[in-house]
């Protein structure tokens, strides 16, 4: 099992604990992609920039330094709404 999959089942199972996760729209996740460059300018990482946008507590996305490909599938499967 990879350090990524240990995290990842790590709060999945936290998740089914706790509160349900706060979903934005596919239209917001857009936006704040486009908006992450200038946080990134300022020497924000890409997931602590979406913790902050969204007032989202996540530290696995906060702290991580995965690459933003990676990053992106983890937000789509986590936290933007599907319906």
């Amino acid at each position: 099992m990879s350090g990524q999959q240990v995290f990842e089942q790590f709060v999945d199972s936290a998740d089914r604990n706790d509160q349900p996760r706060k979903l934005i729209s596919q239209d917001d996740f857009e936006l704040w992609q486009k908006d992450v460059i200038w946080d990134a300018l300022h020497g924000i990482r890409y997931g602590q920039s979406f913790c902050n946008r969204f007032n989202i507590t996540d530290n696995l996305l906060y702290y991580t330094t995965w690459p933003v490909e990676q990053l992106d599938n983890y937000i789509e499967k986590n936290y933007v709404d599907r319906s």
